[in-house]
């Protein structure tokens, strides 16, 4: 006979220990209370013998025999009885002990049954009771290890899921089947404008301010019909801007086909629309600008078609007229080609290391013609012993030629333009300057000079343009050359635009100067 002992973190049986044999198995409850009726009899019989002697005048001496024979036969009757108690409350013990073993650890072990004849029934029940408990305890086991398997696994996934969806740069919300908010990325807590760890699990008409959103998420959840991308636009404000979104509604059915949840994600398309509203007002504008040009060169064509020219010098003045007019519209569309390539960022730069003061007498020894019709001095002030820059010489000489030509065509009759070169030692950038006592601009078109096809109402009087030079000097320095421009201007008194232009170093670190310049520019 033994029991067993093990550890509780194991779920093995264990080796049997053995325990030392009890000393009253030979004691049975069945014996004791045999020999307790048997000692019952027999002082039974010695009481009413000594009744019977008495009665008969024993001597004294048998009598007192007789009566401490039946004091010895009832004293051992009583310590039978106590000894049986004894066995009982043994074997009640062992009972007990093992019913706490059982509760205190993890394993069942089989029961050691060792016990009289009498606790072998019940021990044999329990025993029994034990091990179908120990196969339940087992199966039930095995059941928390693959549950514990498929709860890993399950982390795991949402951990990626949430991975993902935080990876994501729209906003994303994830409600479930009772309409409450369960996972959302940064951007939706951006936009939305909580934190996740506060209101998770709470019902979404109280994560979103916006009633009908709300309404939206609700129905899309509810109606218990799988939709995968359905599309609905949204529009909000927010910090001042209006801004569009692209919501796709995404719904889980379960198997019973009830809804098990939606996944709303919010795609924002402000900016598309507003490349798509530019690029229709651009097209709108470009349709007007083009139809000017060619509109006159068709009324003049058809005029000499029709010999409606008298002479020959109204010929040669038509003629001129379709010239001037074809002149500018290639240069409208060669202007609109070169912003498109430079926003597209398809234009081919040929940066070379240049001297701009070089480029800039060029340019006022092209234009010095156009300034003489309107006896406009041109003046130049170009810096001395200045770094040289790495730029498109091409791309820098069709800047200053478009502002030098702006400047001719907004400046009254004998006015003066002056040209400038130096260094702004304070940002370490090389300055062009081009500065007018024409015109100005009013304060209400200068923050729009820059804009495609703008032209102020107040000088599309005095000359003629398609509103695209200054957009393209603007794409020129900025992106291209990563430079910066600034204009100031009053109405009446002038303008000037600066150019700015980043001084790099050469490949061993030193800045490259230009030739010392001794000439003078201008008239």
């Amino acid at each position: 006979m033994s029991l067993l002992s093990c550890n509780t973190s194991d779920t093995t049986f264990c080796a049997p220990k053995k325990v030392k044999r009890s000393t009253t198995r030979r004691l049975s409850l069945r014996r004791t209370t045999s020999l307790t009726i048997v000692l019952l009899v027999v002082i039974a019989f010695a009481t009413a013998y000594e009744i019977f002697n008495v009665v008969r005048q024993g001597s004294v001496h048998e009598q007192i025999v007789v009566r401490s024979a039946w004091g010895m036969l009832v004293l051992l009757a009583i310590v039978i009885l106590m000894l049986g108690k004894y066995v009982m409350q043994r074997s009640l013990s062992h009972i007990e002990s093992q019913l706490r073993t059982l509760k205190d650890e993890e394993s069942i072990d089989p029961f050691d049954i060792y016990e009289s004849d009498d606790l072998k029934p019940v021990m044999k029940a329990l025993s029994d009771y034990v091990d179908h408990v120990r196969t339940r305890l087992d199966r039930l086991r095995l059941q928390k290890k693959e549950l514990d398997i498929q709860m890993r696994f399950s982390d795991a996934e949402r951990r990626n899921i949430e991975a993902i969806v935080h990876g994501i740069s729209d906003v994303v919300l994830v409600i479930d089947s009772f309409g409450e908010l369960i996972m959302a990325n940064a951007a939706a807590e951006k936009l939305f404008n909580f934190h996740l760890d506060q209101i998770r699990h709470r019902p979404i008409e109280r994560v979103l301010e916006d009633g009908s959103l709300a309404s939206l998420i609700k129905d899309a959840r509810t109606n218990n019909q799988q939709s995968i991308g359905k599309h609905v636009e949204y529009a909000t404000v927010r910090e001042g801007k209006s801004q569009t979104y692209d919501i796709t509604l995404s719904t889980f059915i379960d198997a019973d086909g009830q809804s098990r949840g939606v996944v709303a994600v919010f795609h924002n398309i402000t900016r598309e629309r507003e490349i798509a509203q530019v690029k229709a007002d651009f097209v709108s504008s470009v349709s007007h600008e083009l139809r000017t040009p060619l509109s006159s060169i068709k009324a003049y064509v058809e005029m000499l078609t029709d010999n409606e020219a008298h002479d020959e010098r109204q010929k040669r003045e038509f003629y001129k007229i379709i010239q001037l007019e074809t002149d500018r519209l290639q240069r409208m569309i060669g202007n609109i080609l070169d912003i498109s390539r430079i926003e597209s960022g398809i234009v081919v730069v040929d940066r070379e290391w240049m001297a701009p003061n070089e480029m800039i007498k060029d340019v006022l020894g092209m234009i010095s013609p156009q300034a003489d019709e309107k006896d406009i001095s041109l003046q130049c002030e170009l810096g001395e012993s200045l770094p040289e820059i790495r730029a498109d010489r091409d791309m820098l000489y069709r800047t200053v030629l478009n502002l030098v030509s702006n400047a001719i065509k907004y400046t009254q009759q004998s006015g003066c333009i002056t040209v400038r070169t130096n260094v702004d030692e304070d940002t370490d950038r090389y300055v062009i300057t081009v500065t007018d006592n024409g015109m100005g601009i009013s304060a209400d078109d200068l923050p729009h000079i820059f804009d495609r096809f703008y032209r102020s109402k107040d000088c599309g009087a005095d000359a003629k343009g398609t509103g695209l030079g200054l957009s393209l000097v603007k794409q020129i320095v900025e992106k291209v050359h990563h430079g910066q421009v600034s204009v100031a201007s009053e109405r009446g008194k002038g303008t000037t635009v600066k150019l700015y232009f980043p001084i790099e170093r050469s490949i061993h670190g030193v800045v490259r100067y230009g030739k010392a310049d001794d000439s003078g520019c201008g008239r």
